[in-house]
């Protein structure tokens, strides 16, 4: 199965940011992560996404990003 996720970087504060994500046949689902921990916590999930995959690569993709210390603006996974 393929997968392109668009991820868009929505709000930032000193303790979280958090993502929007979505593909093509998909509404928007939100996500935050925390700044200092990497902790991932789903705010919306997206529509026509109930096993959570589309959420699960979105937020490794950030988390990616995050271990290298810095978080996307935007970014896509795509597989």
């Amino acid at each position: 199965m393929a997968f392109y996720i668009e991820i868009e970087k929505s709000t930032e504060n000193d303790v979280v940011a958090t993502y929007r994500y979505w593909s093509v046949e998909n509404d928007c689902g939100e996500f935050e992560i925390n700044k200092q921990s990497g902790e991932v916590k789903l705010l919306i999930q997206a529509n026509g996404d109930r096993q959570g995959h589309l959420f699960n690569r979105a937020a490794l993709k950030v988390m990616r990003g995050w271990k290298q210390g810095k978080l996307p603006d935007k970014t896509v996974w795509a597989s």
